[in-house]
């Protein structure tokens, strides 16, 4: 476990390293300049140039990426050009309305999909569980923005039962937090939940053919407690992995579903710093991704270890 812990660690650096390194350059490559999107097109050229030198734009890019490294090995991850305070700062005020969502979809879509899949193979001729099943895959084909549109019109325009945009803390006033998470939720739970059903159904059949469910049916066990007892704890491994690889694209990558829904998350704190090109904050919510994305890694190659016991001998 030892080992484990320090080669995530040894691949945390580099991965951060590869992924500000990568990032830096890449979004220089963005047309425009930022000191011109903030003062304007009749900006002049004088002053332009003193907010250039003022945000450590005058040099050359080389010098520009070893001025910022030097500041990120000391903390300092520079100032938003937009909000004009620390990026740390901002990005940790931005982190949670998108952790909510995450952890949220994330856990109703898993027990979702084990109790979906479980059912099914517990009972393959039920009506409703093979149409539960059947449905997963609709729900991977249809986009997570029309399901967004469709449910906005339908229960916020029409029947008015519930909010279409804004946020509240669901640990500060879980009252006023509830009714505007439930669409949004719906829309992720929708998609992810498809996605471990289809994920979770696949891992059971690969299952199946081994010796040793042949074994505990001739000891007499139930067809039931078979797949539930020996075949779904072993499934569950490629269902982990799945829903470790989703939650952190979650963390980064719920921008559609953040700009519908007006929800101020990373997603849509990432999608104005690139329009302002603000690059700063650009770099310093990457890099907090990339440090979620390996911790949840992690998580999930310790987890193997509570599931499955040749793990722990391995």
């Amino acid at each position: 476990m030892t080992r484990l812990l320090l080669r995530r660690l040894r691949d945390l650096l580099v991965i951060l390293v590869v992924v500000g390194t990568m990032m830096f350059f890449v979004i220089r490559l963005i047309p425009g300049d930022p000191a011109l999107a903030i003062l304007g097109p009749t900006a002049r050229p004088a002053d332009v140039a003193a907010l250039r030198s003022a945000m450590g734009l005058d040099g050359s890019l080389w010098e520009q990426y070893l001025s910022w490294a030097g500041h990120v090995l000391h903390g300092d991850f520079g100032s938003s050009i937009t909000y004009h305070q620390p990026v740390l700062g901002v990005v940790l005020e931005h982190i949670p309305p998108t952790l909510t969502l995450a952890v949220l979809s994330s856990v109703i879509s898993f027990l979702l999909s084990v109790a979906v899949t479980s059912w099914y193979a517990v009972s393959p001729r039920n009506p409703l569980a093979r149409a539960l099943d059947r449905l997963s895959a609709l729900g991977m084909a249809i986009p997570d923005f029309w399901i967004s549109l469709v449910l906005v019109l339908v229960f916020s325009v029409t029947l008015r039962w519930l909010p279409s945009s804004g946020y509240h803390s669901l640990f500060t006033d879980p009252v006023q937090a509830l009714p505007a998470l439930v669409l949004p939720l719906v829309v992720l739970v929708i998609g992810q939940t498809a996605l471990f059903v289809l994920t979770l159904r696949e891992s059971m059949l690969g299952e199946l053919p081994l010796a040793y469910l042949r074994t505990a049916r001739a000891k007499g066990l139930s067809e039931s407690r078979v797949m539930l007892r020996h075949v779904l704890p072993n499934a569950l491994m490629p269902l982990i992995t799945q829903l470790g690889s989703n939650f952190a694209m979650l963390v980064g990558g719920i921008v559609i579903i953040e700009s519908i829904f007006v929800i101020p998350g990373l997603g849509h704190l990432l999608m104005g710093a690139v329009s302002t090109r603000d690059f700063p904050l650009i770099q310093g919510v990457t890099l907090f991704v990339a440090l979620l994305f390996v911790l949840v890694n992690l998580l999930v190659d310790l987890s193997y270890a509570a599931i499955d016991p040749k793990v722990r001998v391995s």
